[in-house]
């Protein structure tokens, strides 16, 4: 028997029993909070804003107002181009992007317990885009929050997308001589548009 199948067979050998996944009664957690407001205030707490919009001509124009001094700027919001002052068809690696002021992407799905935002693949030209902007702004429809994550679990499905990620708030840890820095390994900012 070689080495690997000695390993292999004590593996299965000392196998821990199967136990059956919990079954989470989801009535169990109404939706007794206001959910615009609890995901403001979570979003907030997370360290991002939360603004109200009227379209996305709306968002641009008001984040172009935030970021006055703001140069390399995208996004995917239909309809703003103008706002877009790069090309992502001409980038040839990520690393061309690490001058990125402002990324405005869309969200189908905010969750109210944490204020995350659900990102999938279909909503991001490259997939670092989120991550390597200095402020990261996103627009999501108020009637897609949902209140705890068990909801916006059920709501998503591993056939829809082969990446996607929760985002909430800026970049941030504190792990650094127990000082709190933001931005550390991403955005410096974000800012949640609710239309």
């Amino acid at each position: 028997m070689s080495s690997r199948d000695h390993i292999l067979s004590r593996i299965k050998a000392h196998k821990p029993e199967f136990i059956e996944e919990p079954v989470i009664t989801l009535e169990l957690f109404m939706d007794w909070k206001h959910v615009k407001t609890e995901f403001t205030m979570k979003v907030e707490i997370a360290g991002g804003q939360v603004f109200e919009a009227t379209s996305n001509q709306n968002v641009t124009e008001q984040v172009s107002a935030m970021f006055p001094e703001s140069k390399v700027n995208f996004s995917t919001l239909k309809g703003t181009d103008g706002f877009n002052t790069i090309n992502l068809d001409a980038i040839n690696k990520p690393h061309d992007l690490e001058d990125l002021d402002i990324l405005i992407l869309e969200s189908g799905l905010g969750v109210a317990e944490n204020g995350a935002v659900w990102i999938k693949d279909s909503q991001l030209p490259m997939r670092v885009l989120p991550f390597i902007t200095k402020h990261l702004v996103v627009v999501l429809r108020k009637d897609a929050i949902v209140t705890f994550m068990h909801q916006a679990y059920r709501k998503l499905s591993c056939d829809q997308t082969d990446f996607g990620v929760f985002i909430s708030g800026p970049s941030k840890t504190a792990d650094i001589e127990q000082s709190l820095v933001i931005g550390a390994h991403g955005a410096l900012s974000m800012s949640v548009f609710l239309v």
